[in-house]
Formats: C-alpha cells, structure tokens, sequence
C-alpha cells in the first residue's frame, strides 16, 4: 500500500517539475536555437525552414540558425539530434520519410516515436501524376486500363525507394491492380528531363511540372491529394479520378528531442503557428506548391503515427523489405 506521506511527497514532486518547466519556458529562448534540415541547400523543404526561421528570429528576438545536414535518407541527421541534450534548442525538420524510414531501414540508430517529440505540421506538398504526351490515355482510369492490358509495358521514373513519388507510383500499383516498370533516377529533376524526353510513360512529380502541361509538353490526370489545387483547378484529384481513399503526399514538421519540457514544446508550437499564418511566407510557399499546416503537437504526432501505418503497409503489399542501414 502507498502511504499518505509517499502521495503527498509524489505530488510534490510533479508540481516541482510544472514549476521548473513553466521557469525554463518563461526564459525561453535565451541564446541562439538551431533548426537542423535533412537535405541541401536550395529546395523547398530548406526554403520553407528558412522563412518560418526568420519570422522566428522576429518573434524570439534571437537568433535561428539552419543548419543542413543531409546524407543517408534524413537519418544522419535525425540521429544527430537524437543524441542532444532535449532542451530545445534543437529543432529538427521531418518530412513524410521520418514515418517511412522504420519500413526501410532495419535497426535504425534512433526511434522514431521514443526520441522525439512533435512540435508542430508545417506543410503538405502535392504530387502531380504526368504522361509523355504520345502515351494513349488520357485519364488515371485510362491509364490503369492500360496497365492491366500491357503488364509490364508501362515504365514510371522514381527517384530513391522512400520518396514521395515512389511511395505514390507503389500506391496507384496497388489500388489499380496493375504492374509497371520502375526505372530509378537520381532525383526528381533527372526523373522530369526523362519524362519530357520520353524515355518512360508517366511519373508522380512536383506541382512545378504542370508548367510544361500548359503547352503540351506534358498530360496531367491527377493531383495525389483530397482537394484539387486553385491555380489548377481542372486536374481531379485521384480520387475523384476513380481510385478511392487514394492520397500521397509529401508533408514537412519539426520535432524535439524527447523529454523537452512540455511548456516548451507549447511556445515553440505557438511561435511557428504564428510564423505558418504569415502572408509573405504563405505566399511564398504557395508559388512551390507547399500548402501550409499548423496545427498541435497531438495532431502532428497522430500524423507520423499513421503514415508509419500506412506506408509501412504499403511497402509490406510492394514487397519491398527493410534493408540494414549502408
């Protein structure tokens, strides 16, 4: 049995730890906090930590460094992090492969729920699926048709296993009940000049790439997500192309080490949902096709949770088993 004095000295104990955290949150930040992004300089998930990074500086009146850490499919620099001290003046950048990784890679050197903690979901990006235009379909139906006709005939471009476009392009195989050939490039980039040159039927690419629909040089026939995009409003989304429940798209967060305390993990949560609603930086982010989010860190920690779920279970359906880490 647990005694009175155990309780009293129990409750005295936590109330010391709301106290101390609610001290460490009233000073917070008190030097410089660094934001730690997984990939190089220049693309989107790198402009979209920059900007809330300077609103940031804005409203903490401190220094917000980014430093990118890329390399090893984001686990480089998810592992660094994993090991610092969880007093969060480390934040790190995740994208939808934070979820994906545990499917991918056996014995990751981090946990991806025990060691980090939530913050906040910054944004979602879209895939655009596109055709050469002499491929004879013109819609995802279509396209599905045609693979169930010709299996193995269709080839799609892929950048690395884990990526967006390869998780999208493994979902459409599995909820069209059709096969394809995968052909892997370097990055979506590569995957875009082998598309426009004709060198594989279709890909799941970046919203940028309906440019070249405009002036045929590409078709597009579907958006990866629920709602159709407002500078694109004839593309369907997927779903309404006739594949049910189908959405992939890529999402960007930050988290904290484990054990932040939890008024901490609140004023960051607050600052960047103050730094997300910025019309300069939702502007900005628009015109790369980057929705912004917001939100809780129940919500976002809901989110990695079942994307762990589901794409998990879509690389489990693809046959693509986890492979020890290179």
């Amino acid at each position: 049995m647990i005694s009175q004095r155990q309780l009293i000295t129990a409750a005295l104990f936590v109330a010391a730890l709301a106290c101390s955290g609610a001290r460490l949150a009233s000073a917070y930040p008190d030097r410089p906090v660094r934001i730690v992004v997984p990939y190089a300089p220049g693309g989107g998930n790198d402009t979209l930590a920059r900007m809330l990074g300077r609103k940031l500086e804005e409203l903490w009146r401190k220094p917000v460094i980014i430093e990118n850490k890329a390399g090893g499919n984001t686990i480089i620099a998810t592992e660094s992090v994993s090991r610092l001290e969880p007093d969060g003046y480390t934040v790190l950048m995740v994208t939808t492969i934070f979820s994906v990784n545990p499917s991918l890679v056996s014995k990751l050197p981090y946990d991806t729920v025990a060691d980090f903690t939530p913050v906040v979901a910054a944004g979602v990006a879209p895939s655009v699926l596109v055709t050469r235009p002499t491929l004879p379909v013109n819609s995802v139906q279509e396209l599905l048709a045609y693979g169930r006709a010709n299996p193995g005939k269709l080839t799609y471009g892929t950048p690395e296993t884990g990526t967006a476009p390869s998780l999208a392009a493994e979902l459409l195989k599995i909820d069209g009940h059709f096969d394809a050939v995968s052909v892997s490039y370097r990055g979506t980039q590569q995957q875009l000049l082998a598309l426009l040159a004709g060198d594989i039927d279709y890909a799941f690419d970046v919203v940028s790439s309906l440019e070249y629909v405009k002036v045929g040089k590409l078709k597009a026939l579907a958006v990866t997500i629920s709602k159709r995009l407002d500078n694109f409003p004839e593309v369907p989304t997927m779903i309404e192309a006739g594949v049910p429940g189908y959405e992939a798209a890529t999402w960007y967060g930050f988290v904290v080490r484990s054990g932040t305390p939890p008024a901490i993990v609140d004023q960051i949560n607050h600052a960047f949902n103050r730094a997300i609603e910025d019309p300069a930086v939702r502007d900005r982010m628009d015109a790369l096709g980057i929705k912004l989010v917001g939100g809780t860190p129940e919500q976002f920690a809901n989110r990695i949770r079942s994307d762990m779920d589901k794409w998990g279970g879509v690389l489990r359906r693809a046959g693509i088993k986890a492979e020890m880490r290179r």
